[in-house]
């Protein structure tokens, strides 16, 4: 808009289309932080303040809201991964310009991309607009009126300052021709003129010394939107009424600038100076008015120019007929040296100082990412501790087995149960014998195939999805300008393997327990029996009453008192080890966070780990240390013991049955515990396969909307004859489709005002900001707890893993598809 007296100009408004935020975020935070908190009221907030922000006529009145809508963008960067392959939110724009330089025309091109960074530069885009039409609301014949439009143009071309440099640092660029670095640094000079076009206005009552240097900073604003819009890029986009204002405005403050450095001539008596500036003067109004292509700043200009012509008249004459002075030569006139009175307002984050962020409860993903490697860190070394603890103990029990400890040297022959073996019997009994054994292992294989079967379909899916991409590719060609599949689902296939080596590490842990149960099924059977039972199969023999007082005894069974105690504290460690508390961690991390320690997280979580699980660690050291000697200790007593005791065959044979007794009473206990946990394994891993089932499905949904959409461009544009345009809601994967000319090279980019330097393009650990690239979580064990599945532990017999709650990464959660129209 063009005001008929002073000639400024507002920048055009892109257009937003509608989306829905609220179902994809609602979905990724439920399944990322879980349900310990409702957001949904905070989610239809922040997709209703999207609604009223953008979707609105004019910011003439009030631009509250659009700022409020960018600082909450900004806010959710860390928390919301808004990227095409996990929050798929597709952000939908109209371009403000036109390329070939028409404005407001129907043939305007639209963009769209799955960034939250193009959505936030759209969002700084209109914010600039919105800035240039406050400015041009206001009543400048009201001095607190004038003021507050010159802010705003100063606002409006820091806004565009800042964002050329955030447009580069997200390769943006090629999303639209507003984006173009010079059409950016276009505006931003030409918002800049024009805020010190107002401060000339104000201070021409000043001393003409003054008002010369402020006419030549205008003067110089303008030159430099001018020179920004005649670059290759700028010139097939900025509209040419905008152009022959900024050409004509700064030729008509050249004109100014020496009409007050001849003024300023006049008052230090330098007449013949005076003659040759207002010369000049008269030269740069008279190419003003012959340039001005505007009819409606004509007038303007045609006063400037005859206000100079008799001031430069009438000082020739003076000149020529009292003064009589040497008019100098116009080439060696010094430059007058401008004065930068107006500058660009730099962006800064609140825009808003009262903000409040809707989701600031919610964790940032960073920091959840941290909590979830803490958690992981903690699973792998807990695993692998109880499993030096378990290997400790069932190298124990087998040596004791071997010798038939205790039972050996409580046996008093006949047919009586040694004390040690009915203990262990009853245990067993009381523990569901072999029919609870029997029935955790029948139910193995169908836990298996459930889950299986699940991840075989979705796989079936992604492969299903990409073929049929590959082929269509193949069919349309170049006309088919969506992003490759393969780019898309790299993330989901990796978690996809990540599942198939749990499974068939459970596989093979299976394969281990049904062999072991296999090995010892027979005595497990005779201990689930009654004790008279028992004592039937067991072979008599004359019983060593003389040794049961003897000192190779009593050493024995002090040696089976130390290895009950090793077991009891073995217990204790293994509790502590399972039960570590980690709110420390938590509050610890989140105070970095806040405090803007975002690169700490890792440090933390290794201080942490190691202040919790060095001790402990110690611990089970110091208790494998011990076990060696304490096994040395039993293995010469039991020598010793065997070199006394007399028996004979049945003897021997009742020892080994013992023996075996003892080994099947060791083997019940672990292969229950295997059993335990490998049905808790199976029942916590169906529904986190459902759920990557369920996310998987989502972005197979998305992308047979897109093709959908894609196919019915191509159709229409067969039928009309017309190629596909290159760029449509379909190619945001596809950097290249634009056919905007190509951006200068970094060393030629025309330059923005400076607003004290670019927005920050890396966070500190020097990952790209907001997320230009996947921000994906990372994958973690699967549930924490003893895992016997992880490729780091090596066991005889693998227990299954223990249960626990466990976060996987978060890819495609909701879709908001491409729509096809919105509303403004």
């Amino acid at each position: 808009m063009a005001s008929s007296t002073t000639g400024f100009l507002g920048v055009p408004a892109k257009k937003p289309f509608d989306v829905n935020l609220s179902t994809p975020v609602k979905k990724f935070i439920k399944e990322t932080f879980g349900d310990k908190e409702d957001y949904s009221a905070a989610v239809d907030g922040f997709n209703a303040l999207r609604a009223e922000a953008l979707l609105r006529g004019s910011y003439r009145d009030d631009c509250s809201k659009i700022l409020r809508y960018y600082d909450q963008l900004h806010a959710i960067e860390y928390k919301l991964p808004i990227t095409e392959n996990q929050i798929r939110i597709y952000f939908k724009w109209q371009d403000a310009f036109v390329s070939g330089g028409s404005l407001f025309g129907s043939k305007q091109k639209t963009n769209g991309s799955w960034k939250l960074a193009y959505e936030k530069a759209c969002v700084l885009f209109n914010i600039g607009h919105a800035y240039s039409d406050l400015a041009l609301a206001q009543n400048l014949s009201i001095d607190e009126q004038m003021k507050a439009a010159t802010r705003y143009f100063q606002l409006s071309s820091g806004v565009f300052s800042f964002l050329k440099d955030y447009v580069n640092a997200n390769s943006l660029s090629d999303l639209s021709v507003d984006f173009e670095p010079a059409v950016l640094a276009c505006i931003s000079w030409f918002m800049l003129g024009q805020a010190a076009e107002l401060i000339y206005i104000k201070s021409a009552s000043f001393k003409d010394e003054v008002a010369a240097k402020v006419a030549a900073h205008a003067a110089d604003c303008y030159k430099e939107a001018y020179t920004s819009s005649r670059t290759e890029s700028a010139k097939k986009v900025i509209p040419e009424n905008y152009v022959n204002i900024m050409f004509v405005k700064h030729l008509l403050f050249q004109s100014k600038t020496e009409y007050h450095a001849g003024n300023q001539a006049q008052a230090d008596r330098k007449y013949g100076l005076k003659v040759a500036r207002y010369d000049r003067a008269k030269d740069f109004a008279d190419q003003a008015v012959s340039k001005c292509a505007t009819s409606a700043f004509t007038p303007t200009l045609r006063a400037n120019q005859e206000e100079i012509a008799k001031a430069s008249a009438a000082a020739r004459k003076d000149n020529d007929f009292v003064y009589h002075e040497r008019l100098p030569d116009p080439k060696t006139l010094d430059t007058i040296l401008a004065q930068p009175i107006a500058k660009p307002l730099p962006v800064s984050f609140p825009i808003t100082p009262d903000f409040k962020d809707l989701f600031a409860s919610l964790v940032p993903i960073a920091l959840n990412n941290a909590l979830s490697a803490f958690n992981s860190k903690r699973a792998e070394i807990m695993n692998i501790e109880i499993n030096r603890l378990r290997e400790a103990n069932n190298v124990l029990n087998s040596v004791l087995a071997s010798m038939n400890l205790p039972a050996a040297i409580e046996d008093n022959g006949g047919r009586q149960v040694p004390a040690s073996v009915m203990e262990k019997a009853n245990e067993v009994k009381r523990q569901g014998g072999i029919h609870a054994l029997d029935k955790m292992i029948s139910d193995l294989p169908e836990s298996l195939k459930r889950n299986k079967e699940i991840l075989d379909e979705t796989i079936r899916m992604l492969d299903d999805e990409e073929r049929g991409d590959s082929d269509l590719r193949v069919q349309f060609k170049e006309r088919w300008t969506r992003t490759v599949s393969s780019k898309l689902t790299g993330p989901l296939r990796e978690e996809a393997k990540k599942y198939m080596d749990i499974i068939q590490n459970a596989i093979n842990a299976d394969k281990i327990v049904q062999e072991k149960f296999r090995m010892n099924r027979d005595c497990i059977v005779l201990l689930s029996k009654q004790t008279n039972e028992i004592a039937d199969e067991l072979p008599s023999a004359t019983a060593a009453g003389a040794l049961r007082d003897s000192f190779v005894v009593r050493e024995l069974r002090r040696l089976m008192e130390n290895v009950a105690a090793v077991k009891a504290e073995r217990e204790v460690i293994e509790s502590q080890l399972k039960n570590t508390d980690s709110d420390s961690v938590r509050a610890r991390l989140i105070a970095g966070f806040q405090q803007g320690n975002h690169h700490d997280e890792n440090s933390v979580v290794v201080h942490e780990i190691e202040s919790i699980y060095t001790p402990l660690r110690q611990q089970v050291s110091e208790s494998l240390s011990r076990q060696e000697q304490l096994v040395e200790n039993v293995h010469r007593a039991h020598q010793q013991f065997q070199n006394e005791k007399q028996g004979n065959e049945t003897s021997a044979m009742r020892d080994e049955m013992l023996k075996n007794l003892a080994r099947a009473y060791d083997a019940y206990q672990e292969l229950l515990n295997n059993l335990k946990e490998g049905t808790k394994f199976y029942n916590d891993l169906t529904p986190l396969l459902l759920k990557f089932q369920n996310k998987v499905s989502d972005f197979v949904f998305a992308r047979k909307t897109e093709k959908d959409d894609l196919m019915q461009d191509i159709q229409r544009s067969i039928v009309g004859g017309n190629p596909v345009p290159a760029t449509t809601q379909q190619n945001a994967g596809n950097p290249h489709a634009s056919n905007v000319a190509a951006a200068y090279p970094p060393s030629q980019q025309p330059s923005a005002p400076s607003t004290g330097g670019p927005p920050p393009t890396t966070t500190p650990d020097g990952s790209a900001v907001p997320y230009p690239n996947p921000y994906m979580q990372p994958f973690f064990p699967m549930p924490p707890g003893y895992n016997p599945y992880n490729p780091f532990l090596n066991m005889t017999a693998p227990a299954y893993p223990m249960a626990g709650t466990q976060q996987y990464p978060q890819q495609g959660f909701g879709v908001a598809k491409p729509q096809q129209g919105g509303k403004k």
